[in-house]
């Protein structure tokens, strides 16, 4: 009967509703788990001996060491290390009966946030750059579409690119990350990109709909990243 069919049809409907309720509570703020360790994470692990990636589930251990002593330990189910920085000073904090003045960290601990809860908390970061490497490299530094390689002047707050033309304020978003905070990046776009040589090497991007000859340069960029950047 069509009525009967109905009824089966919604209870299984409503079985899928209740399942995908339950993976979704014990997700929680995480893109994936294990059905086999519920707490656990799939991470992209260190490359094994023979170089390949492994994406397993797992945790993330972070050690605080000092004077090769571990003096604090954490465990959790964050994939990346950027987050995982202040609940762990946090932590520490609240256990030591004391607050270490210089946190020293690897390029995976390198944020905005990072930086200024460190700065807030009266504490000095010496956190090594993310691009601390590539940067050194000579693809790198020919790469004129990157902002590291254009001239800023502080003064008149605008870039000139590699064929001499100014790239003007142009407006300011914001960008809200997983933990919360909130960062503010500034825009800013080419006053005349047309008839120029050095377009295809500085407008990258081969997604976009609009024609390269018909877009313009814009570089997106924190002020108060790159000052606290600059200043460790």
């Amino acid at each position: 009967m069509p009525l009967q069919r109905s009824i089966e049809t919604l209870e299984e409907y409503l079985d899928k509703l209740k399942e995908y309720t339950q993976k979704l509570h014990i997700c929680g703020n995480r893109n994936s788990y294990s059905k086999t360790d519920n707490d656990s994470t799939f991470m992209r692990m260190k490359e094994d001996a023979m170089g390949n990636g492994q994406l397993k589930a797992g945790y993330n251990v972070q050690h605080g060491v000092d004077s090769e002593y571990i003096v604090w330990l954490t465990v959790c189910d964050q994939p990346t290390d950027t987050p995982t920085l202040i609940p762990f000073l946090k932590s520490m904090e609240e256990s030591l009966s004391f607050k270490y003045l210089k946190i020293v960290a690897d390029a995976g601990y390198e944020s905005e946030e990072n930086y200024l809860f460190i700065e807030e908390n009266g504490q000095l970061s010496f956190i090594k750059p993310a691009n601390y490497e590539i940067s050194k490299t000579r693809k790198y530094q020919r790469d004129i579409s990157r902002i590291d390689n254009m001239d800023y002047d502080e003064i008149g707050d605008y870039y000139i690119c590699k064929n001499n033309k100014k790239l003007i304020f142009s407006k300011t978003i914001k960008r809200k990350s997983k933990t919360g905070y909130i960062s503010e990046k500034t825009v800013y776009t080419c006053e005349d990109c047309s008839s120029c040589s050095y377009k295809s090497k500085c407008i990258k991007g081969n997604n976009s709909k609009t024609p390269l000859e018909e877009r313009a340069k814009n570089l997106e960029t924190s002020k108060l990243f790159n000052k606290l950047r600059k200043k460790i």
